[in-house]
């Protein structure tokens, strides 16, 4: 069974995705400028998103780390994928705010000296490899769904866009899993 519902859906879901990535990096790289320039303020709003992420996942560890992690990570990849409907706005807010956030975050902890560069690329690498791709997935599924339903791009595109977003939830599944589990050992954390 194939992932896409046809052709069209398939080269939809392809420039879709990309333009998705390109504008995470374009996003993660303004977020590093932005801690370059202003400092202060990139370290004030790293605070913000150190308490936003210990509100929602808390400082647990193991299997509770793992439940909290996914939890949010799915409940972001839905809000991409169901607030899609509305003009596919709302996952491009979700994906340009996210990569803004890792490169401003990436960029605070290793300019403050919280950690060498070796050590933060470990802290995102091995579950970011997979927890991006499924955010973006669940992005292209959102404005997928809203091309299907409200601009008339038929059933092929609906289809394939429920499938995206289920594939999107199983990546998270592990990515969180790595995250949890995986990540602290080779990040040593």
């Amino acid at each position: 069974m194939s992932l896409f519902a046809g052709e069209k859906a398939k080269a939809v879901a392809v420039k879709e995705f990309t333009k998705f990535a390109i504008g995470f990096v374009v996003s993660a790289l303004f977020g590093a400028l932005v801690a370059i320039v202003f400092p202060e303020t990139a370290l004030k709003l790293f605070a913000e998103v150190g308490e936003a992420i210990k509100e929602k996942v808390g400082e647990a560890e193991g299997f509770k780390a793992f439940i909290g992690i996914y939890t949010n990570n799915l409940t972001v990849a839905t809000s991409a994928y169901a607030l899609g409907i509305f003009f596919g706005v709302v996952p491009w807010i979700i994906i340009l705010v996210n990569g803004f956030i890792v490169g401003l975050v990436l960029t605070v902890v290793i300019s403050s000296g919280a950690l060498d560069p070796i050590t933060a690329i470990l802290a995102v690498l091995p579950h970011g490899i997979v927890e991006i791709p499924a955010l973006l997935t669940a992005a292209t599924a959102g404005v997928m769904i809203y091309k299907g339903l409200l601009k008339k791009g038929g059933t092929e595109l609906t289809y394939t866009s429920l499938k995206l977003y289920a594939l999107s939830a199983v990546l998270l599944l592990v990515a969180a899993f790595i995250e949890a589990f995986i990540t602290p050992i080779v990040a040593g954390l």
